[in-house]
């Protein structure tokens, strides 16, 4: 039970208590509504319809057309002036973004360097190479971090002989998804990427989630963007937009990406209602997921510290941990009993092991009385 005060522990069956009553199930609603997974609030159909009536009331955007003007443009600026971009362009995917990306840093040379675990390789249909000819060559196995020294061990093994088949762009993804949100290390990217410069090989971020990142690294934004020609950051995942995705990088790359977007079918008629959505969240972000992360810290040491709970964190990770019950049972009872209370963990039935992962919902409710609700369930 180390760093939790004695004091805070006995408040967790009063809390518990009153979260139990039918007065407290009745007032749970969207503005105290705790969501455990995903990275953003995970907005119903009903909030999204509300969220768009108050921004358009507010702020009067226009509509753009073909994705030209409006909110659009304004988030494309924004987007680029943050991260120290030439410019930015809205794509309805991070799919696209990632291909269009690499399809264009790697020119003539077809090969591009990834992580095994990456969503460009792991996740994306193989679009990269059934749509642009691209070599996709997996490195660093079950890992977020590929070393300097293994990736330039495979850029000389490429250059032959006999058969020189260049590499054309690495892609590096971070935090990693299929790693448990692990951010790759910060020293061999920094490393990798300076290499890549000396041998005229293009460079791309897979930053869906990079925003999330700072909150537990301290290195922004734009020290990461800064490494990479392309970046591609997320709208649909922290910022809560229904869809979308923004890709930076130089203006005469971005201006071609413009013509692929309407070749590959996602000239959209209108993303203004994404794009003002993102917006309405980009402002303050960097704050309230600061705020969140110390909630999301302060709950997994309260979990940590029941002896009814095990925690577990991952290794150079962000905002996902794994949560099961101290006796190794099924989950099943306690998500039930979390729901009646306006708390809301993943994962299908009969599982023993779950991800807790924080988002700004976490700030809705104090820490204490979210693990109050899970002691509770888990009596």
């Amino acid at each position: 039970m180390q760093g939790i005060p004695r004091r805070t522990l006995l408040q967790f069956g009063a809390v518990a208590a009153a979260l139990d009553s039918p007065q407290a199930r009745a007032q749970i609603t969207a503005s105290n509504r705790v969501v455990l997974f995903g990275d953003g609030l995970s907005l119903s159909p009903a909030e999204y319809a509300g969220l768009i009536a108050k921004i358009a009331a507010q702020d009067q955007f226009s509509r753009d057309t073909y994705l030209a003007g409006s909110a659009v443009l304004e988030l494309e600026k924004r987007m680029a002036t943050l991260l120290n971009k030439e410019r930015a362009i809205f794509l309805p995917t991070g799919t696209l973004a990632n291909h269009l990306a690499c399809r264009l840093l790697a020119g003539e040379h077809r090969k591009v360097l990834v992580q095994e675990e990456s969503h460009l390789y792991r996740d994306e249909g193989d679009c990269a190479q059934l749509l642009s000819g691209l070599n996709l060559v997996p490195l660093a196995p079950g890992r977020a971090t590929i070393t300097a020294d293994e990736l330039a061990k495979a850029v000389e093994q490429s250059q032959g002989p006999p058969y020189p088949a260049p590499v054309g762009a690495i892609s590096i993804e971070s935090p990693v998804r299929r790693t448990d949100g692990q951010v790759f290390d910060f020293e061999q990217m920094r490393k990798i990427c300076a290499f890549a410069r000396t041998r005229h090989i293009g460079t791309h971020l897979d930053g869906a989630r990079m925003f999330l990142a700072p909150a537990y690294t301290g290195i922004e934004p734009a020290q990461y963007a800064a490494l990479f020609d392309t970046v591609y950051v997320s709208l649909y995942k922290y910022f809560n937009a229904p869809f979308g995705a923004i890709l930076l990088g130089p203006a005469p790359l971005i201006d071609k990406v413009e013509t692929l977007r309407h070749q590959f079918g996602s000239a959209i008629y209108q993303g203004w209602e994404s794009a003002a959505i993102a917006l309405h969240f980009f402002d303050g972000f960097s704050e309230r997921y600061q705020a969140a992360v110390k909630n999301g810290e302060q709950l997994i040491k309260l979990l940590g510290a029941s002896a009814r709970f095990r925690v577990e964190r991952v290794p150079s990770g962000t905002n996902i941990a794994w949560l099961q019950l101290a006796s190794g049972g099924a989950l099943d009872t306690v998500r039930e009993r979390l729901a009646q209370s306006g708390i809301l963990l993943a994962g299908k039935r009969e599982l023993t092991r779950v991800t807790l992962m924080v988002n700004e919902s976490i700030n809705r409710r104090p820490a204490e009385e979210i693990a109050a609700a899970f002691v509770k369930a888990a009596s």
